[in-house]
């Protein structure tokens, strides 16, 4: 078994990809999606913060070690949403950066009398 699964990926993936499918539409829609896969982020953390699977006692259950008994779904909702936080804040720079590349070369190709 993986230490960590394979969907624990998916909303870091799908935040780069509409991200990247974000430049051919317009500034708006960039910002929304950036803003939306924030919000859905720390919804993430907050979530797999505070649920919490049902007690579970070793000797009832028949664990060796206490960590087997644990649920570690809400460990794996906590670090995608972790993750997705860190692809949010580094698409953030890209995108001030990528934006203010685009108002430089706009300025820089406009005649000089507008």
């Amino acid at each position: 078994m993986d230490i960590v699964p394979d969907y624990v990926f998916i909303l870091p993936v799908v935040i780069i990809a509409a991200w990247i499918l974000s430049w051919w539409g317009t500034q708006r829609v960039r910002w929304i999606l950036l803003s939306a896969a924030a919000v859905v982020s720390v919804l993430c953390v907050v979530f797999g913060w505070h649920v919490r699977g049902p007690s579970v006692d070793p000797r009832t259950v028949g664990c060796s070690p206490a960590v087997e008994c644990m649920d570690a779904r809400p460990l794996y909702l906590l670090a995608a949403g972790l993750l997705g936080i860190g692809c949010c804040l580094v698409l953030l720079i890209l995108t001030l950066m990528g934006e203010a590349i685009r108002i430089w070369r706009a300025d820089r190709d406009a005649p000089a009398g507008e």
